[in-house]
């Protein structure tokens, strides 16, 4: 009876063949690994951080002790820095993050070379794309983070899109540099009123202190267990521990109204209280975490409990831009069109669009 037995190249173990990769032994994270357990380096320093570029600019004076280096699809780019005999470091550039392993044989030797190669990957200058953790459950209810960069506006390029109310309430929260007592935000207003864009300003504007959370099944994070809420507060948004225990989280809930109201207790159930808790209750405490809610409905249909005074750092309506302020803003972009009426501001970028404000549903819009 003829036997099943490996081909060449394969590796048999416990009733599986895995084909081994001649290439895996040769780049630069085999090689990295190797060194470490051949010879053996036995001190080992792991950070992780942004980066906002691929070039080996970004190594500056380190591009001297460049060893090997591999870009794999566009996707992932390796890099081996050997700065002695027995002292390297593995530099991983993925999706906007940077992870370094230093390895050798003197741990001081080791911290400071580590710092050193963080110092200049960190530029520690605030950048247009900022990281954010998406949260979903999967098919077993299990919450599943992703980490995406996103494109975010400076404030000076958007704040003509708002009106007086809106500006002043982002300035307030722009001055914040850490946590602060209060800990619930409510963004509130009609859609096509910015609310999105000037989220995207804000965490470009907190970058530094603040890593962001957005939940895609609000109804979930709420109304589920409540060990999701606690996964999504405690994650370390993709940096070391070290790291990301100095930081803050600010927890998304977009178009959320629907599980502040009133009735909110009884489709979420003992979840409204946690959330809230979370906030400013025992839950909270020791976890520097923000909740920022946006919702479409009006103020005067959200519980009592989420405007209890000192509970809300931030309550914003974004409205419509007056006749004033929208006239201003079509001049300011080119438009002949005048209104006559309160305009949001996906009206107006509809008008700059189209031309034709009557055509694109402006209120009382008129060409000049």
């Amino acid at each position: 009876m003829e036997k099943n037995t490996p081909e060449s190249g394969n590796l048999a173990g416990a009733g599986i063949y895995w084909r081994v990769q001649p290439w895996i032994h040769d780049n630069p994270v085999g090689f990295f690994f190797r060194e470490v357990q051949g010879k053996p380096l036995r001190h080992i320093v792991h950070e992780k951080l942004t980066a906002d570029s691929w070039s080996l600019d970004l190594l500056g004076e380190f591009k001297k002790v460049l060893y090997a280096s591999e870009s794999w699809e566009g996707e992932r780019k390796s890099l081996i820095l050997r700065h002695d005999t027995d002292l390297i470091s593995l530099v991983e550039l993925v999706d906007g993050w940077a992870e370094i392993f230093t390895a050798g044989n003197d741990a001081e030797a080791v911290e400071r070379t580590s710092a050193s190669v963080v110092k200049q990957i960190d530029s520690g200058e605030e950048t247009a794309v900022v990281p954010i953790t998406f949260w979903a459950t999967d098919p077993d209810k299990r919450p599943v983070p992703y980490m995406r960069k996103l494109e975010a506006p400076r404030w000076a390029d958007l704040s003509s899109n708002y009106d007086a109310n809106v500006a002043e309430g982002m300035g307030q929260l722009f001055a914040l540099k850490s946590c602060p007592k209060e800990r619930l935000i409510l963004w509130h207003g009609q859609p096509g009123t910015g609310k999105t864009y000037a989220l995207r300003a804000l965490l470009r504007e907190w970058q530094s202190w603040c890593d962001a959370a957005f939940i895609t099944d609000a109804e979930r994070f709420v109304g589920g267990a409540p060990t999701y809420l606690f996964q999504v507060a405690r994650f370390g948004g993709g940096r070391v521990a070290a790291q990301a225990n100095k930081r803050s989280k600010l927890i998304i809930l977009e178009d959320a109204g629907e599980l502040m109201t009133t009735e909110a207790r009884a489709t979420t159930g003992q979840g409204f209280s946690r959330l809230l808790n979370l906030t400013d209750g025992l839950m909270g405490q020791g976890l520097d975490v923000i909740v920022l809610i946006t919702t479409n409905e009006p103020l005067s249909a959200m519980h009592p409990a989420v405007l209890r005074p000192g509970r809300c750092l931030s309550e914003m309506e974004f409205g419509p831009l007056s006749v004033e302020a929208a006239n201003r803003w079509l001049r300011a972009n080119g438009s002949g069109v005048t209104v006559a009426k309160p305009t949001s501001l996906a009206q107006l970028y509809a008008v700059v669009g189209g031309g034709k404000g009557t055509d694109r549903g402006v209120p009382d819009a008129t060409a000049t």
